[in-house]
């Protein structure tokens, strides 16, 4: 017997699982194998609609003409078509995950909330709405996010009019649904420049009581979210650039995973004594203070934003990803608790707001890290800093560490002081076995990178010559670009 017809012959559980590991359209293709294969992928428990996949880039298309072109109306209305022709075959009872990956925006508001409440209706267990413009030029983007109605989510309320939707626009007959949560099953909530208000961040909360993983990207409505029931189930928060919060409270007891990117803002984690993973990260320059505060809250101070909120968890704490601009002097840390648990520690320094001077401080925090974390596994350090600023280091005296086994160093340009800091962790890291070094900034990977001069190439070379002269014996260097 064949290979092909071997494979065919296996149970339909085991090739849609087969499936699965292939994209959505690649799936759709097996279709022409054989009449075996030719209804399979209908009854595929993971729909994930990625623009890249279903629409066509030709080789000769730069970023921005593509960007044009996904957001233009014919691509827009390709998308819609498949994503509805794909819901209008589908058999599955049940969907394990569902994904839109694709700028669209409120002017799709109807049509998106059908495709929610199809996910709804079979038992989404992981649902990613991914509506990012960063392929888009900044020109052609219509700024208005797409929004939940509240409805889609309140437990209090029902969802019948959009099964209606669903039976007349695809003809989709749900199955039978739990009226009381219709997302009982949701387990992972992924949203990606969709706008929430405060009121619909709590009814999420209250509605998904299983709801383990909740990742909010770009929305632009949150301004003070506070979610004060305990939710036992949430283990993951994530809340990346929500330029207008100010404030936020979550009680969530079993939350092991917390990270935050955006402005400092009053920040309060209850009684998550499982937290093991923390990322607070503010990239906003100093002016960010004087705006007008509409919540009436006091102006934070430089410490404050991490070692001021976030104390009673540092103990604990196994991964910890901070920049610069949150380090109030080393005071804070050296009048702190030994933070015997933290393995891995990824640090920042943003050149745009502090300039070389947040490199320094990236160094005496680094320094106030080492002393007080024994058993520091792997260090990041992350550098937005320009060839040219080349402020003197200020040495610190820093004690052997015998743990520290790894280290990632990215946006390196060959600056004298990021290489100056380098031989420094050399110095007290006795026991270095591998450093990893990439010219792109790996802080943030939304960030655009800076490009690479000639010069500058020549720069790096010569800076990686300089390391390799002084690196410990046993080491291993890495360089992760192509240079």
């Amino acid at each position: 017997m064949a290979l092909e017809d071997k494979i065919s012959a296996l149970p339909d559980d085991i090739l849609l699982t087969i499936l699965s590991l292939l994209t959505l359209k690649q799936a759709v293709a097996t279709s022409i194998l054989s009449q075996r294969w030719r209804y399979l992928w209908t009854s595929l428990h993971t729909l994930n609609f990625r623009y890249e996949e279903i629409l066509h880039r030709n080789d000769g298309d730069t970023d921005n003409e593509w960007g044009c072109k996904i957001y233009g109306a014919n691509y827009m209305e390709r998308f819609k078509q498949v994503v509805n022709q794909v819901l209008r075959s589908h058999k599955a009872l049940k969907l394990h995950e569902f994904g839109i990956h694709y700028p669209l925006d409120a002017s799709c508001g109807d049509l998106i909330d059908i495709w929610v409440a199809f996910a709804i209706a079979f038992k989404v267990s992981k649902l990613e709405l991914n509506f990012s413009t960063n392929q888009v030029p900044i020109w052609v983007c219509s700024f208005k996010n797409y929004s939940f109605p509240l409805d889609l989510f309140d437990k209090m309320k029902t969802i019948e009019p959009y099964l209606v939707q669903l039976d007349r626009v695809f003809s989709v007959c749900a199955p039978p649904l739990n009226v009381d949560n219709g997302f009982e099953c949701l387990r992972e909530l992924f949203l990606k420049s969709v706008d929430l208000t405060d009121e619909q961040f709590e009814t999420i909360l209250s509605s998904c009581t299983f709801l383990e993983c909740l990742h909010v990207l770009y929305s632009s409505r949150l301004v003070n979210v506070k979610h004060a029931v305990p939710h036992m189930k949430l283990k993951s928060l994530e809340m990346y650039r929500c330029f207008q919060l100010k404030k936020l409270e979550i009680f969530a007891p079993n939350l092991v995973s917390f990270k935050y990117l955006g402005p400092k803002i009053n920040i309060s984690v209850k009684d998550a004594k499982q937290l093991v993973h923390a990322c607070m990260r503010s990239n906003w320059e100093t002016w960010e203070f004087s705006r007008p505060n509409p919540l009436n809250l006091p102006n934070m101070r430089r410490g404050d934003f991490v070692f001021g909120q976030f104390a009673a968890y540092l103990p604990q704490i196994e991964h910890l990803v901070m920049d610069a601009s949150s380090f109030g002097g080393k005071k804070v840390l050296d009048n702190g608790p030994l933070l015997y648990n933290l393995r891995h520690l990824s640090l920042s320094s943003l050149n745009y707001a502090h300039g070389p001077f947040g490199m320094l401080d990236c160094y005496e925090m680094l320094a106030s890290f080492v002393k007080v974390s024994p058993f520091l596994h792997r260090l990041e350090l992350h550098f937005e800093l320009y060839p040219l600023q080349d402020p003197k280091l200020r040495r610190i005296a820093v004690s052997p560490h015998n743990y520290l086994k790894e280290v990632l160093v990215s946006g390196f340009y060959g600056n004298k002081l990021v290489v100056d800091l380098i031989m420094v962790v050399f110095d007290f890291a006795i026991e270095l076995e591998k450093i990893e070094i990439s010219t792109a900034y790996l802080g943030d990977p939304s960030k655009c990178t800076i490009s690479l001069k000639p010069d500058d190439d020549f720069l790096v070379r010569k800076s990686i010559e300089r390391l390799h002269e002084r690196m410990p014996a046993k080491a291993q260097l890495y360089i992760l670009d192509s240079l």
